[in-house]
């Protein structure tokens, strides 16, 4: 695998923040957002995408934990449901 150029790595994170945008906009809900995921997993290759999933559970997490605590199990079952 290359690594992308600059313009390639630019529509990829256009893209990745408009889907991002889009589900706080829709309050999480993934079924809104249907077409931001097509665009952001079209510009970007799969591991970004995987790593950016990733990374945004991660800072969502993050951020539950900084306002006053997560359960984790809790997360993973609301994770899984989805």
């Amino acid at each position: 695998m290359s690594f992308p150029k600059s313009d390639e790595r630019k529509k990829c994170w256009a893209a990745r923040d408009d889907y991002w945008q889009c589900l706080e906009d829709g309050q999480e809900d993934r079924a809104k957002c249907t077409a931001q995921r097509s665009l952001f997993e079209t510009n970007c290759t799969k591991q970004w995408v995987k790593y950016f999933d990733r990374r945004r559970d991660y800072l969502k997490y993050k951020e539950k934990m900084e306002k006053g605590g997560c359960d984790p199990v809790e997360a993973a079952k609301a994770k899984a449901s989805m």
